[in-house]
């Protein structure tokens, strides 16, 4: 049971981390917010499955520096090379593209990506690992097995609606774009002017944005969210998710 606990809490601990690094990392490099995440909690499930499977997998090669870097890069990018696919073949989106990095294997993984990976498994096996099996031993001992049960129900639940919301979220996006792509088709020859500023145009033709945004479903935070933070996302069939986001955010505001 103690094992079972450390484990829990590790696991949170580390999809904690990631998500904490890809939001600084992403919001830095957009120069404004961005809340990283598949998940609506903040937490990146693939870092903890990773470095769980680096520190427990692995753990021979912990005192040997050049093996374990090999190994844990090689780990990493079997599991996000599997995680890619898995979300491309259920959710029929890509949610990260490596294509413009040399040596990407379909956009899913990366060479210069894994050695990076694997430089990170090999410090945080050898410096950080041990400060959080600390911090896992004294939560723990202060709070048992309540705080990795209750955890585990937070995750369960906040799963259960985000896989709800991405269903919805696909049938959602499909029909948006249709409209998307039909009024630029409609309106392009009269509002060139305004060809990358939507704002521009439903202040130039506020009768075809009043018809346009009551036949259009709304999307909920979590789904505006996700289209707007994963800068490379790609969703079967829409051209530009970025450009389509902007559209979405421009019909939500206007009033």
């Amino acid at each position: 049971m103690v094992q079972f606990e450390r484990i829990i809490l590790l696991f949170f601990l580390y999809s904690f981390i990631g998500w904490l690094w890809e939001t600084i990392y992403c919001s830095l490099k957009a120069k404004h917010f961005v809340y990283r995440g598949f998940l609506i909690g903040p937490i990146t499930p693939i870092y903890g499955f990773g470095i769980l499977g680096v520190v427990y997998l692995l753990r021979s090669l912990h005192e040997q520096v050049i093996p374990l870097f090999f190994a844990a890069a090689l780990l990493v990018t079997v599991l996000e090379y599997v995680t890619s696919y898995l979300l491309e073949r259920f959710f029929h989106a890509s949610w990260w593209d490596y294509k413009e990095v040399p040596l990407n294997i379909n956009g899913r993984v990366a060479l210069p990506i894994s050695l990076f990976w694997g430089v990170c498994c090999v410090l945080i096996v050898r410096f950080i690992h041990p400060q959080m099996l600390e911090i896992v031993q004294t939560l723990s001992t202060r709070v048992g097995f309540l705080l990795p049960v209750f955890l585990l129900m937070v995750l369960s639940f906040d799963m259960g609606y985000t896989l709800a919301n991405l269903v919805a979220f696909q049938k959602a996006v499909q029909q948006v774009n249709q409209a998307f792509e039909q009024h630029k088709k409609e309106l392009a020859e009269n509002i060139e002017q305004y060809k990358n500023d939507w704002q521009g145009r439903f202040a130039a033709f506020p009768e075809e944005w009043r018809i346009l945004k009551q036949n259009l479903p709304r999307l909920n935070f979590h789904q505006r969210r996700l289209l707007k933070n994963f800068q490379k996302l790609e969703i079967n069939q829409i051209k530009s998710s970025q450009e389509l986001s902007r559209f979405i955010e421009a019909i939500r505001k206007k009033k």
